[in-house]
């Protein structure tokens, strides 16, 4: 079974699944729908639902030119990762699920 992520809410959650496993480095970019305001918080639960990553980060990370860098995280054991992403001071909010085999 392939990794996936699956997406929802104003703030997209992007990360390259094609050899991701376990003991391997998730990197996560971001996209928004509509203009959203910094800073942002992003946490990310493992499988075993503790928090794995915890950050406030002042520009989404796109993987364009002069983007931040993607926020990286290791994955430890296969499982759902659910990642959160929000407006510190907005309404603008993401949730996402990557699946590792």
């Amino acid at each position: 079974m392939p990794t996936t992520i699956e997406s929802i809410g104003d703030i997209e959650s992007i990360c390259q699944t094609d050899d991701l496993a376990a003991g391997k480095t998730a990197r996560i970019v971001f996209r928004a729908w509509d203009d959203v305001t910094p800073p942002f918080t992003v946490k990310v639960r493992g499988p075993n639902g503790k928090l794995v990553l915890e950050r406030v980060i002042r520009d989404l990370p796109t993987g364009k030119p002069q983007s931040p860098p993607p926020v990286m995280f290791s994955v430890a054991s296969s499982g759902e990762y659910r990642i959160e992403i929000k407006e510190l001071y907005g309404k603008a909010e993401g949730e996402a699920t990557l699946s590792v085999p």
